[in-house]
């Protein structure tokens, strides 16, 4: 009964809703006002009836006072029957005190419990002088509620009727005005929104207000425009958007769960090796057409993919063409929901990367031979290094052995023929002794003494090249003789300065270091062109570090030993070799500066 009760409220048109909505309204509001005034007119008919009985108890309470006290019964009859007639009185009773009931008068009103309103007071005698009043005895007044029940009835019943003549009035009024200013042009906003539901987007709503319904009306009119512009615009976005998916390249599809495709391009059809794109929408086999590309496995597995990850992207797949030669693609696809929210379709593209997949296979295969080159060329590499390791070992070992045979072949000018040319010296001075005086033998044996002289210079010379002799006493000496014996020979000041304790070196170490800086001195000889050199030997906890620092025309140092220095890279090879850095700073025109650092720390001499 609910159901059809509220179907029926439900199929009700708008003018009997609001005149329904009006009736309940002012019946609501009518009911409510009446029964304000029924309930305010009992009140007051009750609160009257209550005085009455007030009034009436306070009167026999007088006049009920010598009566009472002389015991006139007939006199108090009396004027209780005075009053009995009345429809109101439903009973007079006098009590004295100490006897009793009196007198009782009753009306003709039969009582019953609850409609009565009861009132007492006492009769008291006041006698002469001044002597207090007695209590003689008390009336009871006791009027019936019909009477104004009655009367309260018919104001109730004469309500309702006024209310009623009212409330159809107001009806039929409102029902003729509501059908002209609200069904009628709710009527033709219906119609008006019919037509263009059903496609003429050309028709449109009369405004004839300018109330809520005309401004709907120009709403509707507005929602026509913009419909009929928004449906030219989808017309145009379908045409772009078929011209897009026939002309496509890449194969667009539309796949369902059951591996069945539901649309397909030409360009699909084509990639898949059939005739049109009809043949790939029909997946069914009794009727002779091709099954469909999708197996029922591979779709099952796209749509678990979707439902995981929202998406499919660059996944690379091998199909089977019409033909059943296979082919590699690459799809990018996304899911498409149903009405119930579920995964209904999967939306595709498809590219074909056959060529692309073969060249990744022949890259592959490239790469792999590729590596193989490389490992083989690493192993030549490592090869190399070794055979580098070992040239530079073996440069070492010839570089000792050279400073060796140096020093050994120094010693032997030095003792073997210095001691010869000195007893030839000697021997020289003697004879000249023994010559006479002027003769010119004497001259000559002069001469033949010079020659001696020079001779030693000559080999003292040689043997200071193939080994100083000073590096015999440390570095630093050795250091301070290079600088003196390059002042001397090429008159260009040099400075030694050594601002620590000599290191104790090995000899090989030290060797390398003298060359080192010889070889920076003869080169500020052949090209600085300078004026001043400084030569600085520094032996701190960090290591050893020697500065040759000159003032001349500079170079630059990255051409230099891209145009093979050998003796810059005769430098560096020695530092290499007693494992120092050499860090060689030159500007043109800003001189040069050569450091050479020994980060090692050796032990220093006790100073005494």
């Amino acid at each position: 009964m609910r159901v059809r009760a509220k179907f029926s409220l439900r199929s009700l048109n708008l003018h009997t809703k609001l005149m329904l909505s009006l009736v309940v309204l002012v019946a609501a509001v009518a009911g409510t006002s009446a029964s304000m005034l029924v309930e305010h007119e009992r009140n007051s008919r009750l609160l009257a009836l209550g005085d009455r009985a007030t009034r009436i108890a306070d009167l026999f309470s007088q006049s009920l006072v010598l009566p009472l006290w002389n015991v006139d019964l007939r006199a108090i009859e009396n004027q209780l029957a005075a009053l009995a007639p009345n429809p109101e009185v439903a009973e007079f009773t006098v009590t004295a005190a100490g006897y009793g009931t009196v007198a009782t008068v009753k009306g003709s009103r039969h009582l019953n419990d609850g409609e009565s309103v009861v009132r007492v007071r006492a009769i008291e005698y006041d006698p002469p002088g001044n002597a207090p009043k007695e209590k003689i005895g008390e009336i009871r007044v006791v009027l019936t509620k019909a009477v104004a029940q009655e009367a309260i009835n018919r104001a109730r019943q004469a309500i309702f009727a006024i209310m009623a003549a009212l409330l159809a009035v107001l009806y039929a009024a409102s029902f003729l005005l509501l059908k002209r200013m609200v069904r009628s042009p709710v009527n033709g906003l219906e119609k008006m929104v019919d037509k263009i539901s059903g496609g003429d987007l050309d028709a449109r709503c009369e405004v004839k207000s300018g109330d809520e319904l005309g401004r709907l009306a120009v709403r509707i009119n507005y929602m026509a425009d913009q419909l009929r512009t928004s449906t030219l615009l989808l017309q145009k976005s379908e045409r772009k958007y078929r011209s897009i998916v026939e002309n496509a390249v890449e194969g667009i599809f539309l796949l369902d769960q059951a591996g069945n495709l539901a649309e397909a391009n030409p360009a699909m059809a084509q990639l898949l090796g059939y005739d049109n794109a009809c043949d790939l929408t029909v997946s069914a086999e009794s009727d002779g057409r091709p099954k469909s590309p999708f197996s029922l496995s591979l779709t099952a597995t796209l749509f678990k993919t979707l439902n995981v990850d929202g998406e499919i992207r660059g996944l690379e797949l091998q199909l089977s063409r019409l033909d059943g030669t296979p082919i590699w693609v690459q799809l990018n696809a996304r899911g498409l929901m149903g009405s119930e929210g579920s995964l209904r379709y999967l939306e595709g593209l498809l590219t074909d990367v056959t060529a692309r997949k073969h060249a990744l296979e022949d890259l592959q295969l490239q790469r792999d031979r590729l590596e193989l080159e490389v490992s083989e060329r690493k192993w030549t590499e490592l090869e190399l290094l070794a055979s580098r390791e070992r040239l530079q070992q073996l440069h070492a070992h010839q570089e000792a052995i050279r400073e060796e045979e140096r020093k050994c072949i120094a010693m032997e000018i030095h003792d073997e023929l210095g001691q010869l040319l000195t007893a030839l010296k000697m021997d020289l001075s003697l004879l000249s002794m023994q010559l006479p005086t002027g003769s010119g033998v004497i001259q000559k044996a002069e001469e033949m003494r010079e020659l001696i002289e020079q001779t030693i210079r000559i080999v003292r010379n040689v043997v200071s090249h193939l080994r100083p002799t000073a590096l015999n006493y440390g570095l630093a000496s050795a250091l301070e003789w290079l600088a003196a014996d390059f002042s001397r020979h090429t008159k260009i000041p040099c400075r030694f300065q050594s601002t620590h304790p000599e290191p104790n070196l090995p000899d090989p170490r030290a060797t390398a270091i003298f060359r080192i800086v010889q070889e920076s001195l003869t080169n500020v000889a052949r090209h600085a062109k300078a004026s001043q050199v400084d030569v600085t030997l520094a032996n701190t906890d960090a290591g050893i570090e020697v500065i040759i620092r000159d003032n001349g025309q500079g170079f630059n140092v990255v051409s230099a030993r891209a145009g093979y220095s050998y003796g810059l890279h005769g430098m560096a090879e020695r530092a290499r070799l007693i494992g120092a850095q050499l860090e060689v700073h030159s500007k043109p025109d800003r001189g040069t500066l050569i450091r050479l650092r020994l980060l090692e720390t050796f032990e220093k001499p006790q100073s005494h």
